[in-house]
């Protein structure tokens, strides 16, 4: 059986097809802003249509591959909320709850069974994966307008808790990615941000070097896009 798709590097390099797709057709369009009738500007389109795109993108490629197939049935969802059948949700630890929470703006419930942790529900803009179990979980992917907040702690945690691969935390994601949306007049294009492996910030993009940032939860992140 050809596992070509557990490898994360093979796994970026489908992802940096995807971006390149979108940025080179007419989706780019979708980080246009948009005049109303009366003269007015109301910005570009919700996330939600960009993500929809970007998953398309991620889809066919993924089929000029191979995938899916009997053996590997992989899909391309947008914020899919299941886990095996019940709500997808993150379990934290204590030392991570207020952060979580002060990103949140509201509190996060405790664990039912287990003492000293906390769950919050999450929806992944985009995950790719076999639905109902946890065989091939293989991206999951949040993307962030660039004209929004530049704080993307809150998603870099997410990421950090869907590739730690360890059995406390459920999901063992091969690869974490956040993906820019820049939508200011001179640049409008789709960019790789961070990507995360085995619960590790990897890469961050030159567009972040200078970024506020605080990623104390992780170790230190790489400068260069190496997951060897």
């Amino acid at each position: 059986m050809n596992l070509q798709h557990k490898d994360p590097k093979w796994l970026v390099g489908i992802l940096e097809e995807a971006i390149d797709r979108f940025n080179s057709t007419e989706d780019k369009r979708l980080l246009e802003d948009e005049n109303s009738d009366d003269g007015k500007n109301h910005g570009s389109v919700g996330e939600c249509a960009i993500n929809h795109r970007l998953a398309v993108h991620l889809e066919r490629i993924l089929q000029e591959r191979g995938y899916p197939s009997k053996e590997i049935p992989i899909s391309v969802d947008c914020e899919y909320n299941r886990h095996r059948g019940a709500k997808k949700q993150h379990e934290i630890k204590d030392d991570l709850r207020k952060r979580v929470e002060d990103l949140k703006k509201h509190a996060i419930e405790k664990h039912p069974v287990q003492e000293g942790w906390y769950v919050f529900s999450v929806f992944p803009d985009i995950i790719v994966h076999e639905r109902g179990v946890d065989t091939n979980n293989l991206i999951a992917i949040e993307v962030k307008r660039a004209s929004n907040s530049p704080d993307d702690e809150l998603d870099c945690i997410k990421l950090h808790l869907f590739t730690i691969q360890h059995e406390d935390y459920g999901y063992s994601y091969i690869l974490g990615a956040t993906v820019i949306a820049f939508d200011n007049r001179k640049d409008r294009r789709l960019e790789i941000g961070r990507l995360l492996v085995d619960g590790k910030g990897r890469y961050r993009a030159q567009f972040l070097e200078n970024s506020p940032l605080n990623l104390e939860f992780l170790p230190a992140e790489a400068g260069s896009l190496s997951l060897e």
